[in-house]
């Protein structure tokens, strides 16, 4: 008789119960898995998309430089090609000048051969 009481105060879950109980413990472990393993796929996802964020505007950034440079050349470029543009010009105006005493006329000479 002790032994019934002792059990009796014990209460058992039935097979169904206990298969019910695994089952509703396995999806919920389940589903926290899933949980977990979504998280991880947004992080991973947000990590690349600021890698490629990072990578084009480092990109942009090297372009921007490049065509600075290329930009800062050709103003250069032009820039010499008017000194020397500006420099000949200043030249050409004695020239203009001595061309105009060279091709003056000799007044003494034609006066002598005028007589």
């Amino acid at each position: 008789m002790k032994r019934k009481v002792a059990t009796a105060g014990k209460l058992r879950l039935s097979p169904n119960e206990e298969a019910m109980l695994l089952k509703e413990e396995y999806e919920r472990r389940r589903k926290l898995r899933l949980q977990q393993v979504r998280e991880q796929q947004k992080y991973i996802a947000s990590q690349i998309r600021q890698k490629v964020k990072q990578r084009k505007e480092e990109q942009l950034h090297q372009l921007e430089e490049a065509l600075r440079a290329e930009w800062q050349k050709a103003q250069e470029e032009k820039m010499k090609a008017l000194e020397e543009l500006y420099l000949s010009s200043l030249r050409a105006i004695g020239e203009g000048h001595r061309q105009a005493k060279e091709n003056e006329p000799d007044l003494e000479a034609l006066a002598k051969q005028a007589e």
